[in-house]
């Protein structure tokens, strides 16, 4: 690499650096996840106009969460004082992982963990709140190949607990719908312009189901929406189809 492209290599990451820090400072919340790990991590990495800011608790076991986000921003510690207090540094809070649990304490009301605290005080403060359900849906392709999205009743429990917190304020969705709540875009027309991404990582295999990274190897038109697409992989045809 010549002097003139190392120098502009090294000042377009100096760019993009100072941007990242000037961008709306947003807190991201970390929950237990059964997949999407780095799947979702990679698409929040090309959101435009946000300050990454990382929050796992140390009494949980986030190791694989935190390892697909810690690129994105800096690590964020709070000793459980003074939530209210503690999140006026922040605009918006998210969500990328919500699990059944936090979603059923916060959904009843119920201040167990760290993640339900700071998700029902940052709602008492009309602090924009963002949730993708990819995990705490059971209708979700995500849990139908984890075997989870069987029992009816359970399915409608687990939706009406979705309603619950959309009532109280939050905002519940993919990826896309997220991202132009959280950038104040509109959906419609929009590209998910996202980098390479690997095969879903599930409990379980994926049982012929056709995975984002398989779309972006074989491009859009090699496949339909009535495919057996993942959440990802549909939302990717459905913009680039757009």
């Amino acid at each position: 690499m010549s002097e003139q492209g190392f120098n502009d290599n090294t000042i377009n990451t100096i760019v993009e650096q100072v941007l990242a820090k000037m961008g709306k400072p947003t807190l991201i919340v970390l929950t237990a996840a059964n997949g999407y790990h780095h799947e979702i991590a990679n698409q929040l990495a090309t959101w435009q106009g946000i300050h990454w800011h990382i929050l796992a608790s140390p009494n949980s076991n986030l190791t694989n969460e935190l390892m697909a986000v810690q690129h994105l921003g800096t690590q964020a510690h709070w000793d459980g004082t003074n939530p209210s207090e503690w999140l006026n540094q922040y605009e918006q809070i998210l969500f990328p992982y919500l699990d059944f649990a936090t979603l059923g304490e916060v959904s009843n009301g119920m201040y167990l963990s760290s993640a339900a605290v700071l998700f029902q005080y940052a709602l008492m403060k009309d602090m924009p709140t963002y949730v993708l359900d990819y995990q705490c849906d059971l209708a979700s392709e995500l849990n139908q190949l984890l075997g989870l999205s069987t029992n009816a009743a359970m399915c409608e429990r687990a939706k009406q607990q979705l309603v619950t917190i959309t009532t109280l304020g939050a905002k519940t969705g993919s990826l896309t719908n997220i991202k132009a709540a959280m950038q104040g875009t509109k959906t419609q027309g929009m590209a998910l312009d996202t980098p390479e991404i690997p095969s879903v990582s599930t409990a379980d295999p994926l049982s012929g189901y056709i995975t984002l990274n398989e779309v972006k190897s074989k491009g859009v038109n090699a496949y339909t929406l009535q495919d057996n697409l993942t959440d990802l992989a549909a939302e990717y045809i459905k913009e680039q189809q757009q």
